[in-house]
């Protein structure tokens, strides 16, 4: 029998809130705090499971009235916002993602570290990586390949395949170490993807930013030499390699450099690039 929760905020907020999977409502409000199999701030979703499995009405109550409960931990706030039903959704998700755990011992993998299926993606994140320039930045895309742009070379490094980051080495030097790939390396870019004619063998390189679309995508901006570029990467559907959106002020015929080992097309259908449809093309490369 469910026990009704007499709290008018509770409805207020969840219909702001329909359109979050529950995936998407643990991820904004609960991921900083609870990791499937080791307690971060507060137990692991493998321990709530245990509690609360077959008590969805106590896991809701308590979400909306969380009391302190340990010593030395700090008091989860009130998830009121979220509405009865997000919650009802959330506990599902709870049992759903802890089936099958077990809870790690104390010292074992990394409590920093979230489970490849709890990374959020897209995202874009501003790290110093392996092999790349202090201006690294690590893209996840969606699927399970990440990428990394080297901001202070203007051009992709690599895209690895599996998780995102580990970035405890990282934080833990305090910004003075590397932080590690979750995952293995399927593709390595050592030069430009297309080359014209008369370009420098050093290009003046500048940095201009980049935007990040509504579902997250970034698009960097640069240029090299003068001419100003701006590129977006994509997974394929099958996860089989990426696309990159490529539009250029040069107006210069291009030729696309092939990489050994890659399947590498153009939107043009061939290897090289006429100056016209050099402003705007697309390069699609494969890796299995």
């Amino acid at each position: 029998m469910k026990h009704p929760i007499v709290f008018a905020a509770l409805f207020s907020g969840s219909a702001a809130l329909a359109a979050n999977t529950p995936a998407e409502l643990f991820q904004m409000n609960c991921s900083a705090c609870h990791a499937v199999d080791h307690m971060l701030v507060g137990p692991s979703l493998v321990e709530i499971s245990g509690l609360y499995r077959d008590n969805p009405d106590d896991f809701v109550k308590w979400c909306i009235q969380p009391q302190h409960k340990r010593e030395g931990v700090v008091e989860m706030p009130s998830m009121t916002h979220l509405g009865e039903p997000a919650l009802r959704e959330l506990h599902q998700y709870v049992i759903a993602a802890a089936a099958g755990k077990t809870e790690l011992k104390k010292g074992d993998g990394d409590p920093f570290t979230p489970p490849r299926e709890m990374v959020r993606r897209p995202q874009v994140q501003r790290i110093f990586l392996p092999d790349a320039s202090p201006a690294a930045i690590a893209v996840a895309l969606p699927g399970d390949l990440s990428y990394c742009f080297d901001a202070g070379e203007c051009r992709l490094r690599y895209v690895w395949k599996g998780g995102f980051i580990v970035g405890t080495p990282y934080w833990k030097a305090n910004g003075s170490s590397l932080a590690k790939l979750d995952g293995d390396v399927v593709y390595r870019e050592t030069e430009f993807p297309v080359a014209f004619e008369g370009e420098s063998k050093h290009p003046e390189l500048k940095f201009h930013g980049y935007r990040v679309s509504k579902e997250g995508i970034p698009t960097f901006s640069y240029s090299r030499d003068g001419v100003a570029w701006q590129e977006t990467i994509l997974p394929l559907p099958d996860g089989s390699g990426i696309e990159r959106r490529f539009e250029s002020t040069g107006g210069r015929p291009l030729a696309v450099r092939t990489v050994s080992g890659i399947s590498v097309s153009s939107s043009t259908g061939t290897g090289s690039i006429g100056a016209p449809e050099a402003k705007s093309f697309t390069l699609t490369y494969r890796w299995k």
